[in-house]
């Protein structure tokens, strides 16, 4: 079993590194260390995809859990392509370089470890449920029908925990995607906005009435989903540091608490702030419960 898992791991670290390596090298000859923005959701795709074509036989259960990052990888990629492409280097890597005082060389080389290879450690620890489940999901029951020998899979169908976790899944994908679209109207309506970065407008419908962050509760909704169905193979349960560590830098490392650094000195924001709850969707308050 360890063996399995050791495979696994090291197949779909070894292109998810590989690919890392070379959009690095990309982004030195561009400039650009923010491209590796666009690769956090690809690179759990191709976790997915690399659990899905070793696995053998691959049964339903196991089409399930490898779909999962497959559709939300490719959804996000295309989103942050869309968005980010041809903007220019991201501020917070401009100011990154510029705290690092390294020279340009310097600066680029240390990305490389830093940042790419940072994030791929990082898909590859959040991706453990994909990877642990996929290389266990064989029981170690044999039945021997005269000359024959069958494997028993535990996790040849969808049972009820998996559906649960598919579920959940499904939320975080809806709220994730939709949050995302309405972001993406909203910033084009405004997007030859002039006047005083206090009277700024504040997106504070649709999804976003509810909660501050509708694309990160639906991120964190889908991994919590993912690991309910890796629970479903041996020491899939095992893996529970993964959501934990996904919830945890949305909203304290480079999710809510980074956006809101900024954004919250904005009069209209902090009166957002006071009216809308930063992650889990709740009803608005009322204007009377906030503070003048």
């Amino acid at each position: 079993m360890l063996t399995d898992i050791l495979v696994y791991f090291f197949h779909a670290a070894a292109l998810v590194f590989g690919l890392l390596t070379m959009l690095w090298a990309v982004s030195v000859a561009v400039k650009d260390a923010s491209l590796v923005d666009i690769f956090w959701g690809f690179g759990f795709l191709c976790v997915g995809a690399v659990c899905l074509y070793l696995a053998n036989p691959r049964t339903p259960y196991l089409w399930l859990l490898g779909l999962l990052p497959v559709i939300w990888g490719a959804r996000l990629t295309i989103y942050l392509a869309l968005r980010n492409l041809g903007h220019g280097e991201d501020k917070r890597y401009v100011a990154m370089r510029k705290r690092s005082k390294l020279s340009e060389a310097g600066w680029r080389l240390r990305s490389l470890f830093s940042i790419y290879w940072g994030q791929g450690l990082l898909i590859m620890i959040v991706s453990a449920p994909v990877w642990v489940a996929m290389a266990t999901h064989v029981a170690g029951r044999v039945v021997t029908s005269g000359e024959d020998t069958i494997y028993i899979h535990a996790n040849a169908y969808i049972n009820l925990l998996a559906l649960l976790g598919a579920t959940l899944w499904l939320i975080g994908f809806l709220f994730e995607a939709i949050g995302d679209w309405q972001l993406s109207r909203f910033m084009k309506k405004h997007k030859d906005y002039d006047g005083p970065q206090e009277d700024k407008p504040v997106l504070n419908t649709g999804l976003w009435r509810y909660t501050r962050h509708p694309n990160y509760f639906g991120n964190a909704c889908m991994w919590w989903g993912i690991w309910l169905v890796a629970c479903e193979a041996p020491w899939g349960w095992a893996t529970v540091f993964a959501p934990i560590i996904m919830t945890y830098l949305l909203t304290n490392v480079s999710g809510k608490d980074l956006l809101e650094k900024d954004m919250g000195k904005r009069k209209n924001y902090k009166v957002y702030i006071q009216r809308t709850s930063g992650f889990f969707p709740l009803p608005p308050k009322d204007k009377s419960e906030v503070e003048a």
